[in-house]
């Protein structure tokens, strides 16, 4: 994987090279090591190198750029592909008043999957997939098993079952529980299943946990009962003015509400 790592100065950065390190060592093809604020902030860059133990024959590229670290993240990263962009979190609570470079926002705007490291710093050992109950969970846990697999971590694949349809559709109604519902024959219900089976064809630890409330609140609700490291979500092409309100809102809530790090899974129109 080639890792484009946000190393320059900010509230988060030891949580960022503690986090980025095992992944660096175990899945890293090439690494850019990036800072805004300008010249002053490229020795970051030379002391992250050192400490994120980057492995002979692993190209290592420094950027150093002006400006705010959201600005050198989207340049850098707009230069070519990235598999991953890691990064912690920015503002502080007074600067989250603002809204043009909220962490959220960049999570969006990023072309490449994103890692936004932030909470305690911990193994990643336990993975919550949140789940839409659709053909993109597979590509979210295509990027999700690129942290597993070498970490050895498990994943819990999450589907909330909205308790507030938008459009009223009788196949929506949610069955009595959990258990009839993976029993069902709702088209969510065989996505979970079919999800499952694939991600331990692929030898990783994996459970299905179903939920029924309003999303977000169950996503977090979840990730705190399972004392989970890390959350996944999907982030895919959006076709349509009401398709892009939806997904920006819930993975824009998730990123500014959720504690702990968390990975969006671009989708392409391909997935």
């Amino acid at each position: 994987m080639h890792l484009l790592i946000y190393a320059g100065p900010g509230p988060s950065r030891e949580h960022v090279l503690a986090i980025a390190a095992p992944l660096v060592e175990r899945v890293a093809t090439a690494v850019t090591l990036v800072t805004g604020g300008g010249a002053r902030h490229a020795p970051l860059l030379d002391e992250a190198a050192r400490r994120l133990g980057v492995p002979p024959g692993v190209p290592v590229t420094q950027r150093v750029l002006d400006g705010a670290p959201q600005a050198a993240i989207l340049t850098v990263a707009g230069e070519r592909a990235h598999d991953l962009v890691i990064f912690g979190t920015f503002q502080r609570p007074l600067e989250r008043l603002l809204r043009v470079w909220r962490d959220d926002t960049l999570a969006v705007r990023l072309k490449s999957s994103v890692l936004r490291v932030k909470g305690p710093v911990r193994p990643l050992r336990r993975i919550l997939l949140a789940s839409g109950g659709d053909r993109h969970t597979f590509t979210t846990a295509e990027r999700a098993i690129q942290l597993a697999a070498p970490l050895g971590a498990s994943i819990t694949v999450l589907h909330v079952v909205s308790q507030q349809p938008i459009v009223f559709d009788p196949r929506a109604l949610p069955a009595a529980d959990e258990a009839t519902f993976l029993a069902g024959d709702l088209p969510e219900a065989a996505i979970l299943r079919q999800a499952a089976e694939w991600l331990h064809a692929r030898g990783i630890p994996v459970a299905v946990r179903v939920r029924f409330g309003m999303v977000v609140d169950e996503v977090l609700a979840e990730l705190a009962a399972g004392d989970y490291d890390l959350l996944a979500v999907g982030t895919h092409h959006l076709e349509g003015p009401l398709d892009r309100m939806l997904i920006e809102d819930l993975t824009g809530d998730l990123l500014d509400l959720c504690p702990r790090s968390i990975l969006v899974a671009r989708h392409t129109p391909g997935d």
